[in-house]
């Protein structure tokens, strides 16, 4: 069988197979609703290219091909984006080397950004970036510092809905949580200061979470 022509290879396998080998060797056709696999020979009777449409049941399969194929990434464009670590020259063994450290360090990060002590410090980078707090009465209220603010008072159990960002929700978990305190604590948060996370705040959300 090493002699054979390839394109009848392809033709005997599955469709799902087919497809597969289609994406590799290039050896059949896709192009808009028609995957054309082609059998080998001439155009006579019983040798014409097989013609496979959505309409044969296969549209799942190509639509599946036609994604992945959307989302790949040419080596040309990896080597690309590791040029930052290493010189464009680089073997493609020492490319794919780095892709899979820059994978695992994104998998790391990923993890760690779940941690709570790791929200804290985004928050409190927001809040230095902002003037030193985070004003959740006004509407325009940023997103991202609301959603940290959320999933922060969710983890001690001052916010049940979900970290969504939504700055009226977030907004009134906030005062919830200060006025809870001022309940233990008259006078701990000034009435004009209700609503705005500050250092008062962001300190008395780090101690509950360093209790719980």
């Amino acid at each position: 069988m090493a002699n054979e022509d390839p394109n009848v290879t392809v033709a005997r396998f599955s469709f799902k197979q087919a497809i597969v080998v289609a994406a590799i060797t290039g050896t059949t056709t896709l192009g808009g609703t028609l995957l054309t696999m082609r059998s080998g020979g001439d155009d006579s009777e019983g040798s014409s290219p097989e013609q496979i449409t959505e309409n044969d049941g296969c549209e799942d399969e190509i639509n599946s091909l036609k994604s992945s194929l959307n989302k790949s990434i040419t080596f040309s464009s990896l080597s690309d984006i590791s040029n930052s670590h290493f010189n464009s020259g680089a073997e493609k063994r020492d490319v794919k080397e780095k892709i899979r450290e820059l994978i695992q360090v994104s998998e790391l990060y990923k993890k760690d950004s779940q941690h709570y002590m790791h929200k804290l410090f985004r928050l409190k980078k927001l809040m230095l970036a902002n003037g030193g707090n985070i004003n959740v009465r006004v509407s325009n209220a940023n997103p991202e510092a609301c959603r940290l603010i959320q999933d922060l008072l969710k983890g001690i159990e001052y916010y049940r809905g979900t970290a969504d960002g939504n700055v009226e929700s977030t907004r009134a978990a906030v005062e919830d949580f200060q006025h809870t305190l001022n309940s233990y604590t008259p006078g701990y948060f000034a009435e004009k200061n209700i609503g705005i996370v500050g250092k008062k705040t962001f300190n008395a959300i780090m101690e509950h979470y360093e209790k719980s």
